[in-house]
């Protein structure tokens, strides 16, 4: 277990995208369709790239094993960014500026950045790095379905301790692709995502911290399991007269809770959750999967309604959601 195993499966089971190659400008090409855009120079007059790059492709996340074999600079380039990419060196050590923090990246030491800043990272010729690369909608979404608030989420720079532990979930999800298992039922590496994910944003420092791991119990045992029954029958129509008996309480008593502890009505809760739920299967793109479905498994029932909601949250239809991960 841990990065070097990782890196040993990723190469094992990846696909050789560079092997030893010395050119710069298919480098920066290469590293740019796998990655993100970037610009490279070489640090030392005369120097030689021998870059080597594997790549393993899930859905939202990518494990890369990437080697320079010189030492460079690596900065931003001019197109937007739609990425958070997960570093976790192997060897040797690298500079990381993202923004305002700095931080020096050792194979005790990783580093996290977002698509928010500007960054330029020193690598010595010795680096050897993991990459994990995660998509930008996907990471918010899960926020977004964690904590109820939505936006950017913004990392800080340096890892967590405990962001080591993602390790032995990735090797699961790299050993999971093209298998026999997700053949069988391609939604089990999506599943795997969102566990990776939601465990980075717990374990990771984030703006959203205060919201994952507040500092007293996030809700009552009487709200939670109103919350719990709610979830449980997410796709069926629900009055709060129903889940305030569900619960054993009255309807004014139920609504107080929701109101004090979370600051929002149960019914408005509900919604949120359908949305997000909503939000999580379009990015899947299961085969078969249609915006009716969707649509029903989550409880709404008036195609408008459900799509003029979508739209004010997410910025999109349900239908070009869709179709972009197809």
């Amino acid at each position: 277990m841990g990065t070097p195993a990782l890196a040993q499966l990723t190469t094992d089971r990846g696909r050789a995208v560079l092997l030893g190659t010395r050119d710069a400008d298919e480098v920066i090409e290469v590293c740019t369709g796998t990655l993100r855009p970037h610009a490279l120079t070489l640090s030392r007059p005369g120097a030689r790239l021998a870059t080597r790059l594997a790549h393993v492709q899930m859905q939202d996340v990518s494990v890369n094993l990437l080697h320079y074999g010189a030492e460079v600079t690596v900065s931003a380039g001019d197109a937007p960014l739609d990425d958070y990419l997960l570093t976790l060196p192997l060897a040797g050590a690298g500079q990381f500026r993202y923004g305002d923090a700095t931080a020096l990246a050792t194979a005790e030491q990783g580093v996290i950045i977002g698509p928010h800043q500007e960054f330029q990272f020193a690598f010595d010729a010795a680096f050897d790095q993991v990459i994990v690369r995660l998509d930008r909608a996907r990471v918010e979404s899960v926020a977004a379905a964690l904590t109820g608030e939505t936006g950017p989420v913004h990392f800080d720079l340096s890892l967590a301790p405990d962001v080591r532990r993602l390790d032995g979930m990735l090797e699961s999800a790299v050993d999971l692709v093209d298998s026999a298992a997700t053949q069988h039922r391609p939604q089990l590496l999506w599943q795997l995502e969102q566990v990776i994910i939601e465990s980075l944003l717990l374990a990771q420092p984030n703006n959203r911290t205060r919201l994952l791991v507040p500092d007293r119990p996030l809700t009552s045992p009487r709200l939670q399991r109103a919350m719990d029954f709610m979830l449980e029958h997410i796709a069926d129509p629900l009055s709060v007269s129903t889940v305030a008996a569900e619960c054993g309480t009255s309807v004014r008593s139920l609504q107080t809770a929701f109101r004090t502890e979370l600051g929002t009505t149960p019914l408005q809760w509900l919604r949120s959750q359908r949305l997000e739920r909503a939000h999580a299967l379009l990015l899947s793109g299961a085969p078969g999967l249609s915006v009716t479905d969707v649509a029903y498994r989550c409880g709404f029932f008036h195609l408008g309604e459900f799509g003029a909601a979508f739209r004010s949250r997410f910025g999109t239809t349900p239908s070009a959601l869709l179709a972009s991960r197809r």
